[in-house]
Parts: structure tokens; sequence; C-alpha cells
């Protein structure tokens, strides 16, 4: 009987072994999310296992664009990363990427030791042939010379139904 060791004897008697195997997840994959991680612009996220991914084509400032879609519905998750110029999250507030009209809940919050602004909004997105609210929640960081972006929405009547895996999608992302 022979038995195999993890490692192989060459003919001049060193030891070789094979390539190590990247270490697992620091944290572990909360059941039905995938982990995501993006070493190249350094952040991560986890996102829900069942909904349709798409990565479409960006040019500068935009560096990358990942969207999320629940299957049948109208509900995304949409995460940006851009270069940007902005210094401050106070910035960001001034910025005014939503109108201060739709608004219904704004503030700076911390996520995973990283400060970023919140803020929850509703817009008119149809009006034929009935009036249709988009309501989201925008949450953006500042972190080496970019800016990044969640943007998770969908119509108002199913907002209640999505939060919760918005809320996780965002308490899950963390930037190096």
């Amino acid at each position: 009987m022979v038995v195999l060791a993890p490692s192989i004897w060459s003919c001049t008697g060193r030891q070789t072994s094979e390539p190590p195997i990247p270490p697992p997840p620091i944290t572990p994959v909360t059941p039905g999310y995938i982990q995501g991680y993006d070493h190249r612009l350094g952040y991560g996220f986890e996102y829900p296992e069942d909904w349709e991914y798409q990565a479409p084509k960006v040019e500068f400032p935009l560096e990358k664009v990942e969207v999320f879609t629940k299957k049948g519905e109208p509900t995304r998750i949409v995460i940006r990363v851009k270069s940007t110029n902005l210094k401050s999250l106070a910035e960001v507030k001034a910025f005014g990427y939503v109108s201060r009209e739709s608004i219904l809940k704004e503030g700076f919050v911390e996520i995973n030791d990283r400060k970023a602004y919140e803020v929850v909004f509703k817009q008119l997105v149809a009006i034929d042939p009935a009036s249709v609210y988009d309501k989201a929640k925008l949450v953006i960081f500042l972190a080496n010379d970019k800016e990044y972006e969640i943007r998770c929405h969908t119509i108002e009547d199913l907002y209640a139904t999505s939060e919760e895996v918005f809320d996780h999608v965002i308490n899950s992302f963390v930037i190096k």
C-alpha cells in the first residue's frame, strides 16, 4: 500500500508544494447571500443569491457599476464606484444627488467603521395611467479618492418588503 503525502519530493530531494489556497472570506456569508469583493477597488458586500446581476460598461469618472435586480419586480440595488474630488460628506450632502423636496429622511451614519451620507427619498417615476412613486435609500461613502454609492430602490408599495434586504446589503458593505 502506498500513501501519498501532501507534498512531493523531487529528484534533488527538495520538497515542493502546491500553491497556497486563498483564505476564506473574513466574515461568514449570511445564508441566502453571496459575498462579493473587488480587490482592485477595495470594497466588498453581500448580495441576495437569487437576484439577477449586471455589470454595464462604464466610462471615466465611473470605475464600476454593479446592478442587482429582484426577479419579477422593479426592485434594484445599484453599486457605483467613481473617482471624485469631493473630500467630505458635507460636500456630498450639498452636492444635490436628490432634490430637496423628495427627501423623507437624511443624515450621516457609520457602517463598518466608515462614515457615510444616507438619504431616503421618494420620486415620481410614471404618471400615466396612474402616478407611481419610486422609494429609495442612497448611501454614499468617500474613501481612496473615490465615491462608493449604494442605491436601493423599488416602487413605493414594495419598499417595506425590500427594506430588510436593502439594509443587509448596505450594512455588509466594507471598504479597505
